[in-house]
């Protein structure tokens, strides 16, 4: 058979089906068609186009926020680094040990490895680090060191199953 004789075949067979429903019939299943070539597209095409544009704007506006975290902070960097106004004060006491402690580590990236951080007398604290890349955690202790004057008394580095990742137990004291 050729193609444009199954093609006459089909539609025969269709007009046949057609003419043999009755007119309520007819009725609900051209109404079902038209429904279905109206509604498929959107929930196909339409929606899925949609709910993407939506994420990608939700993503374009957390990067925008992040971009200005990082200006903001490279400006705090630059004028620490320059010995201006932003320069961190040499530490005196466990409080701002403490204080120094949360925002150099916020600043440096390793907040969310820092599992706790608990004063150790009047002086230090005591630091717990879970799967800190190495390097940043060099990076922090010699920030630390430099800019407010805290020394390592403790250090207890532990390797992960992963790559680069340690954990890390360390006490950290007001240098003399």
């Amino acid at each position: 058979m050729k193609p444009a004789s199954l093609v006459v075949e089909l539609r025969d067979q269709i007009s046949r089906w057609w003419s043999a429903r009755n007119t309520r019939e007819r009725w609900i299943v051209g109404s079902g068609a038209v429904i279905a070539f109206v509604v498929l597209p959107y929930v196909w095409f339409w929606e899925p186009l949609v709910e993407r544009a939506e994420g990608l704007r939700a993503e374009v506006t957390e990067q925008r926020r992040d971009l200005a975290w990082m200006r903001d902070a490279a400006q705090q960097i630059k004028a620490a680094g320059e010995g201006g106004a932003g320069a961190t004060e040499p530490v005196t006491d466990g409080r701002s040990l403490l204080g120094l402690v949360d925002r150099s580590a916020r600043h440096s990236g390793l907040n969310d490895q820092v599992s706790r951080v608990q004063p150790d007398g009047e002086s230090s604290v005591r630091v717990w680090l879970d799967r800190a890349p190495f390097n940043d955690l060099v990076k922090w202790l010699d920030n630390l060191e430099g800019a407010g004057g805290v020394v390592v008394s403790d250090l207890t580095v532990e390797r992960t199953g992963e790559e680069g990742l340690v954990d890390a137990r360390l006490t950290l004291e007001v240098g003399s």
